[in-house]
Order: structure tokens, then C-alpha cells, then sequence
């Protein structure tokens, strides 16, 4: 596995800052050139961001994912404190729509722990009793972070990959999301 995981991140540049990434133009690569690589990660910097979205999903695993989540569960007989024994399923999709670098015009959801976790976060520390106030209040958070934060106060990058099974099918799997960098003007005769 670790050969596999190794071989996948390779091919991803290393940058040691924002600035190092600012520099070199090879990132700002569309989905559709990731895609004709045959790779399955790629940092890319939409043209414009459109929309951010949240859509309700279903609040309960579906059939094959709650056998994934029992065979986890053969994980607390060796180590009772694994997190990984008990998976929440959060009932929200979020997500973006974006135009790449090609004008080629994207929805691409949100499947980034991050973002989960802020959702978690939110909505627990939510001052509501009851849970549909909560769930409420922790979207609107989630949006604010997302929308007004992310979409308008920072330059905001994309980390994408696809699954083996779904090699045309990206989704958001990280953000990128560094301060805008503003640059004043100087006078040639300011010295």
C-alpha cells in the first residue's frame, strides 16, 4: 500500500510556500488536462467560482457503506479506541461550481474531512436545543466559511482527485486557501 500511495503523490509537485506555488504555472492545470495525463490528483485554480452549495443527502449509510462500517468495527476488538470504529454520516454534500482555466463550466462536490469536521464543530458548539436549529445554524456557518470567507477573502485553490472505478468523474478532495496577496504600486522615483 504504501508503494501505491507513493507512486499516486509522485507526481504532485512539492512546494515549500504559497509563494513557490504563486511562481510556477504548472498547477493552474483544468481537470480536462489531469484527466488526458492519466493522473488522479491535481492542484488547480478556478477561473471563477460561481456558486458554493450544500445539498441534504441521506442521514443513514447506505447498505454498502454500512458493511464497510461493520468490518471497521472488527477494528475495536483489537484496539477498542480506534475513531475509525464509528464513522458519522453527516447528511449534507457540500460543494462548489467553477469555471477552470479552459471556460469549461464544473459542480464538483466537497469530500475533504476538513469540512466535515467544521460541520461537527458548528453544530455541536451551537447554542440550540434541539437538533434541527443546530443542523441549521452549523449550515450557515459552514456557508459563511465557505462562501464569504473562502470565495472572497482568499485565493482559493482546488486539490481534486477521482477513484480508480470513476476515472472522469473529479470531486474536491482539499483546499487550498492562502490570503490574497495585494501588491501596492511604487514610484520609479521612490527610493
Amino acid at each position: 500500500m504504501r508503494n501505491l500511495c507513493y507512486c499516486v503523490f509522485a507526481r504532485l509537485p512539492l512546494y515549500l510556500s504559497y509563494t513557490s506555488i504563486k511562481r510556477d504555472n504548472e498547477y493552474t492545470i483544468s481537470p480536462k488536462e489531469i484527466q488526458e495525463q492519466k493522473k488522479s490528483l491535481g492542484l488547480i485554480k478556478p477561473l471563477s467560482i460561481e456558486k458554493y452549495f450544500c445539498k441534504p443527502t441521506e442521514r443513514e449509510w447506505s447498505a454498502k457503506q454500512q458493511a464497510v462500517q461493520d468490518q471497521l468495527e472488527l477494528l475495536d476488538l483489537l484496539e477498542p479506541s480506534n475513531p475509525m470504529s464509528n464513522l458519522e454520516k453527516i447528511p449534507y454534500k457540500f460543494g462548489y461550481k467553477f469555471t477552470d482555466c479552459d471556460g469549461i463550466k464544473h459542480e464538483y462536490s466537497i469530500s475533504d474531512w476538513e469540512i466535515m469536521q467544521l460541520y461537527r464543530k458548528c453544530r455541536d458548539k451551537s447554542n440550540f436545543t434541539d437538533l434541527e436549529s443546530r443542523e441549521k445554524d452549523a449550515l450557515e456557518k459552514v456557508r459563511q466559511k465557505l462562501e464569504d470567507s473562502f470565495m472572497y477573502e482568499k485565493d482559493l485553490h482546488f486539490i481534486i482527485g477521482n477513484l480508480k472505478n470513476h476515472a472522469n468523474s473529479f470531486m474536491i478532495i482539499g483546499l487550498v486557501y492562502p490570503p490574497i496577496v495585494k501588491y501596492e504600486q511604487m514610484s520609479l522615483f521612490q527610493i
